[in-house]
């Protein structure tokens, strides 16, 4: 770091000293020639086309001679003066002011540069002839400085500070570089300590070889942007230090002046406005944030509005933070760079439109979540049947509601979907007046009625999920060609359980039949009675039970005609 900031020291240094002699040698050091590199330098009266020299101006035209017009006349003292600086030194001895009747001449050697007439000096205060002899002397300075600058010893001098100049940049860039690199394992060292040690920070949200991308990329467009500026500087002073290529070097700086000038220009004009905007985000922000309090304590229970649910407070916060935005990005539209201009309207049009191409379906699922937050057809938590998903809804948004199974799968459900589908809850009323269970056995002829209607009661009631209050009910929903169908409705408290105490239900139905010795015939079966083994369990026959043999006559010859 100490070298970087010696080695700077060095190139302003060097940019001072370069800089003002060449300046200096550029303007010529008189009051017409203003200073090289001048985004506005100071003209005669009546400013017009100004005639330039190596880059700098020596003075301006504002008035045509016949019919040839001003940039005519400056472009062909420029072409004289230059045929000029290709001669001898020697030809400066030679400059001088011819005066006519109505026109001075200035003169070098035998060749004409310019003619200052009468309308040319008014309005600038002075006479013709004063116009003339300060001209002449500008461009006597301006030769006599492309002679010293074309020596020997002022182009060896030229030449050293040249080298003099590229050394410091080849060490400013080897600087920069190194700094880069020694910053960037600093980074990745810094990062890749954060990311084990996990203690929660910002840094810890990424992994470390991501983090070091970014540092890489972030230390490398600085560190490129550190070195053209000084590659600038360094070709702007090269340029300086000839004469050939000086004016070069003047439109060089007058348009780095002119480029940060205009920056600088625009960040302060900008300001009021930027001002605006930030007022407007201040006021948005702090608006949101009462929206957000308010709300938060509705569905906390802390505030409560008639008519109004805790469960809609999410939903309606949504919406009132989503009409604020809106007001605000409206607001601050207007304050943006460009947006008055057409190509930012044709931009913003043209992105509106695929917005409400593309958006439409996410539209439609927005506005039935809506509808359906209103309507409270369900709460998170319950039980509830969307088309062919059931399970709990365990999330809803204004874009879709979430559903997990009893196998712990999570189905997301388009709002679209959900509104246009029947929505089946079984939690609404589960827990107040008891979800009904029902489940259906057929049982044969030649059992009583009464005795499968105590039965299902009792298995019922042996069920631990099941309510003794409201009792269990048997309905007879079909008298079948071969077996009596009886439905058995029963009230449990919860809806989470249905599915265990469905199959609790059945195995004690199960039980109780086996332990009575009523055969169930769900699902229906043929056997013949005679001959073949009970489908009451093992366990629920007597000891000594044995299958009959098949025997067609057995009872009838055994006497037992009325079997």
């Amino acid at each position: 770091m100490r070298l970087t900031i010696c080695l700077s020291v060095l190139l302003l240094a060097f940019t001072g000293m370069v800089g003002p002699s060449g300046a200096q040698e550029s303007g010529g050091g008189t009051s017409s020639g203003p200073a090289a590199g001048d985004p506005e330098p100071e003209r005669d009266a009546g400013a017009g086309v100004p005639v330039r020299f190596r880059g700098a101006i020596l003075f301006s035209l504002d008035r045509p001679i016949g019919t040839r017009s001003i940039e005519d006349r400056a472009a062909t003292i420029e072409r004289r003066l230059s045929r000029v600086a290709e001669g001898d030194p020697a030809l400066l001895d030679t400059l001088r002011v011819v005066e006519r009747e109505d026109l001075s001449e200035i003169y070098i050697g035998e060749v004409l540069i310019k003619s200052v007439t009468t309308a040319d000096s008014d309005g600038s205060g002075r006479t013709r002839q004063q116009m003339a002899a300060d001209q002449a002397l500008a461009i006597g300075e301006a030769l006599r400085q492309e002679f010293r600058d074309r020596s020997a010893q002022a182009l060896v001098r030229a030449a050293l500070l040249a080298l003099l100049a590229t050394l410091v940049l080849v060490i400013v860039l080897a600087a920069v570089h190194r700094v880069y690199r020694r910053l960037h394992r600093a980074v990745a060292a810094k990062a890749t300590t954060r990311a084990a040690r996990g203690d929660g920070s910002p840094i810890g949200w990424f992994e470390s070889a991501t983090i070091i991308r970014m540092a890489g990329s972030s230390l490398a467009v600085f560190a490129w942007l550190i070195g053209l500026i000084a590659v600038f500087i360094y070709l702007e002073q090269i340029l300086a230090l000839f004469p050939w290529t000086r004016g070069l070097a003047d439109k060089m700086v007058a348009t780095s002046r002119s480029a940060v000038a205009t920056v600088a220009g625009g960040l302060v004009g900008y300001l009021p406005k930027l001002l605006n905007i930030a007022i407007i985000l201040v006021v948005a922000r702090f608006v949101l944030r009462l929206l957000r309090v308010a709300f938060d304590r509705i569905a906390d229970g802390r505030l409560a509005l008639a008519g109004f649910y805790p469960e809609w407070s999410k939903t309606t916060y949504s919406l009132a933070r989503f009409f604020v935005i809106a007001i605000a990005a409206t607001m601050v539209f207007p304050y943006l760079p460009g947006a008055g201009s057409e190509g930012f309207r044709g931009i913003s049009v043209f992105v509106g439109l695929l917005v409400s191409l593309g958006a439409a379906s996410a539209v439609a699922n927005v506005i039935a979540g809506v509808v359906l937050t209103y309507m409270r057809p369900f709460r998170i938590g319950d039980r509830v049947r969307i088309a062919d998903a059931l399970g709990d809804v365990v999330s809803a948004n204004l874009l879709l509601v979430r559903v997990r199974t009893s196998h712990n799968v999570d189905i997301a459900i388009p709002n679209s979907l959900v509104l246009g589908n029947h929505i089946i809850n079984f939690s609404t009323n589960a827990s107040s007046h008891g979800l009904v269970l029902h489940t259906s056995v057929t049982i044969g002829y030649d059992v009583p009625w009464r005795k499968v209607h105590e039965l299902l009661v009792a298995a019922a009631r042996r069920t631990p999920a099941i309510l003794a209050d409201p009792a269990p009910f048997v309905l007879q929903t079909a008298l079948g060609d071969y077996a009596v169908a009886y439905e058995l409705n029963a009230c449990t408290g919860t809806a989470h359980g249905m599915a265990e105490t469905h199959s609790r239900l059945h195995e004690a139905i199960q039980d109780v039949f086996n332990e009575a010795g009523v055969e169930i015939l769900s699902p229906a079966y043929s056997a013949l009675r005679d001959g073949n083994r009970s489908t009451v369990p093992q366990d629920h026959l007597p000891r000594n039970y044995l299958a009959p043999s098949f025997n067609l006559f057995g009872r009838w010859v055994r006497g037992d005609r009325n079997a």
